[in-house]
């Protein structure tokens, strides 16, 4: 029989794949992928010619959509000007200041402007030791910082100008949050923490400031922090995401799995801590369910 949408759901979060722009099968909630041949859609032939022709368009037009929360109402100008003279400009909506940075966050860049211009160094010293693994099918360099501009001030401070899209939005913003919204974002982190353990790289501590997330894609990205990275055996960031997790939880929400992971212990490297959390998914949250954000 003729199948109007062949459907495939993704083994990691029970989303649907859908044909990305340069034809994988894509989930565009967790980032996995597969790949069929021709063979593979040989009972699928009007499905497969509706992909190629209609669904991998509505796809492209779905990862851009913009402001999915609407969050990006009314900015503030800043300006910064750098030791030669350049001005740099931006709509912040969002700030953190604290006494050693300040983030300004708009639409579509980050500014972090460091009161010690090392700190810049170290920010993309320790991006460009990153070691990715062979196989990296999630791209995990998606959701790390990329630097698109990086200079002194005319005040001796340095300024580094992080590239983003409109749908991402800062961690801090959200509270209260559901366990199945959390649950993803742990996952994301999990993800990114093998990263981390493939590395053997630690952070000195993991900010709830440090955090973004795109609530539409189950997507989290490590966007700041980075001048505290170090090559270590240590793996605090371990510790540091369930403390996160619990500030953002409404733990009354939550299976006793999920709690009892949060509350103990970090296994002593990511890729096992990551199975256990794993198994949190399975027997706690009875599996890879696609859930919409905070709900």
């Amino acid at each position: 029989m003729e199948s109007q949408l062949l459907n495939i759901r993704c083994d990691n979060c029970g989303s649907e794949y859908r044909i990305s722009s340069r034809g994988e099968m894509v989930c565009r909630f967790c980032g996995s992928m597969i790949y069929l041949s021709d063979k593979d859609f040989e009972s699928y032939k009007n499905t497969r010619d509706n992909m190629l022709s209609e669904d991998r368009f509505m796809n492209d037009v779905l990862a851009s959509d913009g402001d999915v929360l609407h969050l990006w109402n009314s900015g503030s100008k800043v300006n910064f000007t750098t030791g030669n003279g350049t001005l740099i400009s931006l709509d912040s909506y969002y700030s953190v200041i604290l006494p050693e940075k300040e983030m300004y966050i708009g639409k579509d860049r980050i500014l972090i402007v460091f009161a010690n211009s090392t700190d810049v160094t170290k920010f993309s010293s320790s991006l460009s030791q990153i070691v990715y693994p062979s196989a990296d099918i999630k791209d995990l360099s998606r959701f790390l910082p990329n630097i698109i501009y990086k200079a002194t001030l005319e005040d001796g401070r340095g300024i580094l100008v992080i590239s983003k899209t409109e749908n991402i939005y800062p961690l801090y913003l959200f509270g209260n949050l559901k366990a199945t919204t959390v649950a993803w974002i742990i996952s994301r982190f999990e993800n990114l923490g093998c990263l981390l353990e493939f590395s053997n790289m630690d952070f000195e501590e993991i900010k709830l400031e440090n955090l973004f997330i795109n609530p539409k894609m189950h997507e989290l990205y490590i966007l700041d922090g980075w001048e505290g990275v170090s090559k270590t055996s240590k793996r605090n960031y371990l510790k540091d995401i369930r403390r996160i997790a619990k500030d953002i939880m409404d733990i009354s929400t939550a299976p006793k799995l999920c709690i009892d992971f949060l509350d103990r212990a970090p296994a002593p490297v990511a890729y096992d801590d990551f199975k256990d959390w794993d198994d949190v998914i399975m027997n706690g949250f009875n599996g890879h369910n696609f859930h919409q954000f905070n709900t």
